[in-house]
């Protein structure tokens, strides 16, 4: 797709869209089949899978810092037509990433046990089953870290080209090798026997390592709109500047990401003390954030290419017009989305759950929620854009401030009053207009003047790690 010459903006921007978002809804339901599957096998069960999983979010975080520098720099390579910069940023994005992800995965594997034992440190009386099950889970899903986790940088590339539909078809494939292997290992279906946890984890394993294997892979094929070479040098011989350069741009999105995650822990635990009711109430509205977030993920992606392709291209009036196209349609699909939470709020929590007093008090802030769609939309699609232009890290600290001082403090104050969890949820609504405000207006400033990330020097150093 020829980004920087296109004709039909809105087009583009739905083209490159859709197949963004319906990835992450994909992932979102599959998700929750999965945990069905496992929630069959009884609470142990979930909580052993649960513990294992949380080993994930340091890995994440670590990649997140090299796939978004990636994507921004990529798309601005792309748009310069300077296939050259993308080749070496993606070749040496994709082998950091391998080699650390090994790492993580050899620690993972050898230590599970130990680390299982660490998560459950403070529990009163130790649950031997759920260490136990914990510890082969994770020992078994850890296998598949460096493949599994690779994969996001493989996305960043494509995406970052342009291209949205190839990270759709391999999100597909994992889910759908993860949910039949499930079906298959949990149950014991037909020739295959009954391992239940474990068999959740060698599907999960399986699924990571061939959808992995097979996405590094198109990298290096004429399916890649940045085909690599296959040069270990280019892979594993590291160049400092070009690294840098990178993590310069990724490093402040991930710390933006492991904060926000920090800051849902300190709300759900003040929820916690509100009761067992409230806590439910609070998880259903979670879910249903989640679900109005999706579409905002796939138009950030969207916005990230646009704006990064642009400024390649050194055309800084289609790039701030491509990321308030992008807000627009953010706008009105997360809007719509917003309109039936208001009007119809017993129907989607009745999704969840029939029971009246989750209801009563889930009722408000869902409405709340609804209200607070269009700075949602705002806050995601700006964001992704900001990250094209590189712009990283003015949006973390906006993010750190407004999370752990304007809502937090809000969120005491509202509480304190006595306003319960309708308070908790009316600071995050103060809290989403407060920063899709200055989100907007960063970006209609910074868009005009802003300098491109490929500078010669900074991309072509000599020195190697």
């Amino acid at each position: 797709m020829d980004i920087v010459n296109t004709q039909n903006l809105r087009r583009t921007v739905l083209a490159i869209a859709w197949p963004a978002v319906l990835r992450t809804f994909l992932n979102m339901v599959v998700q929750m089949v999965d945990m069905i599957m496992v929630g069959s096998l009884g609470a142990i069960s979930i909580a052993a899978v649960g513990l294992g999983n949380q080993v994930f979010f340091f890995s994440v975080a670590i990649v997140q810092a090299f796939s978004i520098g990636t994507a921004a720099i990529v798309a601005q390579a792309v748009g310069k037509r300077d296939l050259e910069t993308a080749k070496r940023v993606a070749a040496q994005s994709l082998g950091a990433v391998l080699l650390t992800t090994f790492l993580l995965s050899t620690i993972a594997v050898i230590y599970a046990k130990q680390i299982v034992w660490g998560l459950v440190y403070f529990m009163p009386e130790k649950d031997l089953k759920l260490i136990s099950l914990g510890s082969q889970y994770l020992g078994i899903i850890s296998i598949s870290i460096s493949l599994r986790f690779s994969i996001i940088i493989v996305n960043a590339v494509f995406q970052g080209a342009g291209n949205s539909r190839t990270p759709l078809y391999l999100m597909a494939s994992t889910n759908l090798i993860n949910v039949l292997g499930n079906y298959l290992l949990i149950f014991g279906v037909g020739p295959f026997p009954k391992l239940g946890v474990q068999g959740a984890a060698l599907a999960t394993c399986a699924a990571g390592l061939i959808t992995g294997a097979v996405g590094i892979t198109l990298l290096f094929t004429r399916f890649s709109p940045v085909r690599l070479d296959f040069d270990l040098k280019e892979l594993f011989f590291f160049k400092k500047r070009v690294l840098l350069q990178v993590l310069n741009v990724g490093i402040p999105s991930a710390v933006e990401q492991l904060g926000i995650h920090v800051s849902n822990i300190i709300y759900s635990m003040t929820v916690a003390t509100l009761g067992s009711l409230a806590i439910a109430a609070h998880q259903i509205l979670h879910n249903a954030y989640t679900m109005t977030y999706l579409p905002g993920i796939g138009f950030a992606v969207t916005a990230t290419t646009l704006v990064g392709q642009f400024l390649g291209a050194d055309k800084k009036e289609r790039a701030l017009e491509s990321g308030l196209e992008t807000t627009r349609l953010a706008l009105l699909i997360m809007s719509a989305v917003g309109i039936l939470f208001f009007f119809f709020p017993q129907t989607v929590i009745g999704i969840f759950t029939d029971d009246a007093q989750v209801f009563a008090l889930g009722k408000i802030p869902l409405m709340l929620l609804a209200f607070g769609q269009p700075a949602i939309a705002c806050v995601t699609a700006l964001t992704g854009g900001l990250r094209g232009a590189g712009d990283t890290l003015w949006a973390m600290y906006l993010t750190l401030f407004s999370m752990f001082c304007l809502r937090l403090l809000l969120t005491f104050i509202f509480m304190r009053a006595g306003w319960g969890l309708t308070g908790i949820w009316l600071a995050a609504l103060v809290e989403f207009y407060f920063r899709g405000f200055f989100v907007l207006r960063r970006f209609r400033s910074i868009i005009p003047r802003v300098e491109s990330l490929l500078g010669t020097q900074a991309l072509e150093g000599t020195s190697d790690v």
